[in-house]
């Protein structure tokens, strides 16, 4: 017998199978799962130089605080190994939402990143990011969902009223010392 977990992972993985069957080749999956935290790393390395555009996609099998950030270094601006976002779009459910993207192109400035923080519902997600590479530029990212709950769990329920229940009888207790002395 698997646990309920295991059936809304697989549950998940159907949906996103079936929803991104038509995909191209090159576009990456992932699912994330049921749980408080889930995070996910994704990147591309030895992008060509020109422009370039990669597409991910994920499942979010409970609304969540969503976080993510894309970085990516060089050695020198504007040669072999650089790259520059031009935009990071993530649509899906309440979307689009757009990326904040710094660009630090100074004569000190050789990390470019993008980032978001925002409240995702349940559902597929598409995450588009597009630049230009300056050849052999590559960028790394990471992404992170904490679950929220409208209403506690039933555990959850059961520790909150053993607590009140604790904390009555010890208001209870001392009203009787109280009342004797």
């Amino acid at each position: 017998m698997f646990p309920r977990k295991a059936y809304r992972f697989a549950a998940a993985a159907l949906a996103a199978a079936a929803t991104f069957s038509a995909l191209p080749a090159a576009a990456a999956t992932l699912i994330f799962t049921v749980g408080d935290v889930t995070s996910g790393s994704f990147g591309n390395a030895k992008i060509k130089k020109g422009g370039f555009t990669d597409v991910l996609q994920f499942v979010l099998d409970e609304a969540g605080d969503f976080s993510a950030s894309i970085t990516s270094t060089a050695t020198k601006l504007g040669k072999n190994g650089d790259l520059d976002f031009t935009s990071v779009v993530l649509t899906g459910a309440g979307g689009p939402f757009n990326f904040t993207i710094l660009n630090n192109d100074g004569p000190t400035g050789l990390v470019d990143s993008a980032s978001l923080s925002t409240f995702l519902a349940a559902g597929a997600y598409t995450l588009t990011v597009t630049g230009n590479s300056f050849g052999n530029g590559q960028f790394g990212g990471n992404t992170t969902v904490t679950a929220t709950s409208a209403a506690p769990e039933p555990a959850s329920w059961g520790l909150m009223i053993l607590g009140f229940l604790g904390a009555g009888s010890v208001v209870r207790m001392r009203r009787g010392v109280h009342a004797a002395a």
